[in-house]
């Protein structure tokens, strides 16, 4: 299995392919129509009503992509979901209109909010996995580049896991509109090798950053 920005990226890649072939199909069928049965002198309309063969090879048609479309959302989201061996883990608490991240057993927490954007790091190629909640209203967990988004909802925790890719940076917001800050509450990611990303957790161990 590849990363999570790899597997999401296949499967935007798969509903991109079949949603471009549906619309070639369409503007062709209605192309064919508009020329083939334009209205000229002498023409008379057609009495048929029906056309069961195609109408049925049609319904068919759009059975099957549904059904590989779904398959492959939920095959892909459930992989996704899917606990794997000796994660780092991050406890995430959002609120109005700020991020706290604290790394469970490690003694470190970074907090910041929309005055101060919070910078937190993951180690790059392993798998991070994350456990989201609010401490107010719904509030969105998106990083754009990882092509992942996962809601905070009131009362309940959300447990994902995430696979970095690389070392770099990635910016992170809320994707969930929740007040008048809302377009300030963002995050970095800070994505580091094996060795950097422990001396990130020594330095910032002891206290919120």
């Amino acid at each position: 299995m590849g990363t999570t920005r790899q597997d999401f990226e296949g499967l935007f890649s798969l509903y991109i392919w079949i949603g471009s072939g549906v619309a070639v199909l369409v503007f062709a069928a209605v192309a064919f129509a508009l020329i083939r049965y334009r209205a000229r002198d002498g023409r008379r309309p057609s009495r048929r009503s029906e056309a069961n063969l195609l109408e049925g090879l049609v319904a068919i048609l759009i059975l099957a992509v549904v059904a590989l479309l779904v398959t492959r959302t939920f095959t892909t989201e459930a992989a996704e979901d899917e606990s794997r061996a000796t994660p780092v883990r991050i406890d995430v608490t959002a609120f109005r209109w700020g991020w706290r991240f604290t790394y469970p057993g490690q003694g470190v927490s970074v907090i910041g909010n929309s005055s101060a954007n919070p910078t937190f790091a993951v180690p790059a190629d392993r798998t991070v996995s994350f456990s989201l909640r609010t401490r107010d209203v719904i509030h969105s967990f998106w990083i754009p580049e990882e092509r992942f988004k996962r809601d905070a909802i009131p009362g309940r925790v959300n447990r994902f896991d995430i696979d970095f890719e690389g070392a770099g940076s990635e910016e992170g917001l809320c994707a969930e509109f929740c007040g008048l800050e809302h377009s300030k509450m963002g995050f970095e990611v800070f994505v580091l090798s094996p060795a950097s990303y422990e001396r990130w957790l020594a330095a910032h161990r002891g206290g919120a950053a």
